[in-house]
């Protein structure tokens, strides 16, 4: 795609004025937020599902006005904010999403009102920072709440010819996969299991880039597999981190592979109907949550997938692309 910006970098606007009235929005957003959020715990599934939308947007509205000193850079479908040594990085990261943005909205046809937010990160530190995150993580990209943030790739591609940067990039960064955990949130209306927007993110990144995990043992069949429960509840605190993000690629390939992709779409909205996952599995499948797990597992013995040679050795999770 021969795309370009279609603005030149907006600076940003000077600082300072108007802070105390910034101050007190954030803090009515946060009450906001927080009351919406005790509603929620107390509402059926479908209006659960809208006030969800209404958190999602405020939370974006938020990281706007947050962001609003630094530059931007504009597309049809994306806005990005990024500081002034990422002025390279960010017409890249801005080409590569709108390189992904068809086939990733034409596999998942849902329709987020106004341009989709991109935040590019200069460090790691940056990037944790704005999660309150240890040092320790090393994710290269996450989606949060209507907006994705992006470790610039100036931090971790080695390459210095730009076409091989934009190569590496494309292939290995995390744009894709962080756009389909956005498309599957609206889809589900933020109701989706961790493990299943993990794995369908997972599929859609290795349709369109080839990049999957590699280091991960393909045999599954012989140990002991996370419950899904568990892989939902807990799936940053699970100990091997790379079981559960193969286990989660796993179990949507068996749903690809024994039902069709038409099977994704169909627990999606179900989903986004408020839904519980183990009543959107039966409506496809015809088993509970244990019987789900017991069919996936005999699939999984049965069907080993060749690694991919590209990334022999090196897994997303290492990496640092165990996006959240």
């Amino acid at each position: 795609m021969n795309w370009q910006p279609a603005l030149d970098p907006v600076p940003a606007p000077a600082p300072g004025r108007g802070r105390p009235f910034l101050w007190l929005g954030v803090k009515l957003l946060a009450l906001v937020v927080l009351l919406t959020l005790m509603l929620c715990l107390r509402l059926s599934g479908q209006l659960r599902g809208y006030l969800y939308g209404v958190f999602r947007e405020m939370a974006r509205a938020q990281v706007m006005l947050s962001t609003r000193h630094w530059l931007t850079l504009s597309s049809p479908h994306f806005i990005v904010r990024y500081q002034p040594e990422d002025a390279g990085s960010a017409r890249l990261v801005l080409k590569t999403a709108e390189r992904f943005y068809e086939p990733v909205f034409r596999d998942f046809p849902v329709a987020p009102s106004g341009k989709i937010p991109l935040i590019i990160h200069p460090s790691r530190e940056s990037l944790n920072a704005a999660f309150g995150w240890p040092a320790s993580e090393s994710a290269m990209g996450v989606y949060w709440a209507g907006v994705i943030r992006i470790l610039s790739p100036a931090d971790w591609v080695e390459a210095k010819d730009p076409a091989q940067v934009e190569e590496i990039f494309v292939s290995a960064g995390p744009v894709a996969h962080e756009l389909t955990h956005l498309v599957v949130d609206y889809q589900a209306r933020g109701n989706v299991p961790r493990w299943f927007t993990e794995g369908l993110a997972q599929y859609e990144e290795y349709k369109l880039t080839g990049f999957r995990f590699s280091a991960v043992p393909e045999d599954l069949s012989d140990r002991p597999p996370y419950s899904f429960t568990a892989m939902d509840r807990d799936f940053d605190r699970l100990p091997d981190q790379n079981l559960a993000y193969r286990q989660s690629f796993s179990a949507v390939e068996y749903l690809v592979a024994v039902y069709g992709e038409k099977s994704l779409h169909t627990i999606l909205t179900k989903l986004g109907q408020g839904w519980d996952m183990e009543r959107a599995l039966q409506a496809v499948t015809g088993l509970d949550l244990e019987g789900f797990t017991t069919a996936w597992r005999q699939w999984a013995g049965q069907n080993q997938t060749p690694q991919n040679p590209r990334v022999a050795g090196k897994s997303n999770f290492e990496a640092g692309i165990a996006v959240r």
